[in-house]
């Protein structure tokens, strides 16, 4: 029985699960470890070689293959070489510039299940909005549109395009270079800054005297708080104002919001879904990030060949 242990790697925390041959969840779904993203070489590595190890330790006794390990970073980091080009970022400054498959393959001596790791095929590396657009393509909210735009508000505005299920690369007009808004020009700074949980933060601070997290604004909302209703229709705001120009140069058939900032949608979301919805474009709300990004993994592990367009069309 062929399986595959993927791992969305994050700053704070990585959310792994093990996928079946047919792309299904393992029944223990997602699970949650500390990242340690803030150790020095040896200790990341050996954190991410321990997940696998934990992965592992999960499976049935009965004969298993680990087919592929694919893991899930934010940038900067070479997905082809898998080396990570993350610096002074507060998160794994200790591995730039190394090699992440040769390390971690290196730690599987030491792990319980070290035999099996060790006989895993494949290591695939992709980039965490990539691996969620490619889940949601394939087996989400994206898989009956041809044209979708991807958009993940966390502490960031993390972006892709797909066209029939294949990341575009964009670099044309159509699509910004590697598919990412973040870096757009947007008001007096770019995209990133405001479409983020610190563009929240500025907007909370300006309204209450003190910024507010998003999980005290929506607790606020429920609780019908003005002040925090308006904090987030102006959120709304900035939301379909930066993302007309991509409405307007891509024209996507889909939209889909992922990131810890889309439980809040209802909130915010009213003047950007009516502009959709004049341009024939349907709004669509992950029901897991995390697990979308994980079936991506898997998807780019069984068909690497036919995952990207280098180009838009």
């Amino acid at each position: 029985m062929k399986v595959y242990l993927m791992l969305d790697v994050g700053g704070t925390n990585i959310k792994a699960g093990v996928l079946w041959e047919d792309g299904s969840l393992w029944k223990e779904g997602i699970l949650s470890f500390d990242a340690k993203s803030r150790g020095s070489k040896e200790e990341v590595f050996l954190n991410f070689a321990g997940v696998l190890d934990a992965l592992a330790e999960r499976l049935p006794r009965e004969e298993i293959q680990i087919e592929g390990i694919g893991m899930a970073f934010p940038g900067p980091f070479d997905y082809g070489q898998g080396i990570s080009l993350m610096q002074g970022l507060d998160k794994y400054d200790a591995i730039y510039g190394i090699p992440v498959e040769k390390e971690v393959r290196g730690c599987f001596p030491a792990m319980k299940n070290g035999a099996l790791l060790r006989k895993s095929r494949r290591f695939v590396f992709l980039h965490d909005v990539e691996a969620f657009a490619m889940g949601e393509s394939h087996y989400g909210r994206g898989k009956n549109c041809d044209k979708v735009m991807y958009l993940c508000i966390g502490t960031g505005a993390g972006s892709a395009f797909t066209l029939d299920r294949k990341i575009l690369k964009g670099g044309d007009g159509t699509v910004p270079p590697m598919g990412w808004i973040y870096d757009t020009p947007f008001r007096d700074s770019i995209i990133d800054d405001y479409l983020s949980v610190r563009g929240l933060a500025s907007l909370s601070g300006r309204a209450f005297g003190e910024a507010k997290s998003g999980k005290e604004l929506f607790r606020l909302c429920r609780e019908g708080n003005q002040t925090a209703l308006a904090v987030y229709r102006e959120f709304g705001r900035w939301l379909r104002e930066a993302m007309i120009p991509f409405l307007n140069t891509f024209s996507p058939d889909g939209f889909v919001l992922g990131g810890q900032l889309s439980k809040s949608f209802s909130f915010y979301g009213e003047e950007f879904s009516a502009e959709c919805r004049e341009r024939g474009t349907m709004v669509f709300l992950s029901e897991d990030t995390s697990e979308s990004a994980l079936k991506g993994l898997y998807v780019a592990t069984v068909q690497p060949r036919t995952l990207h367009l280098l180009q838009s069309p």
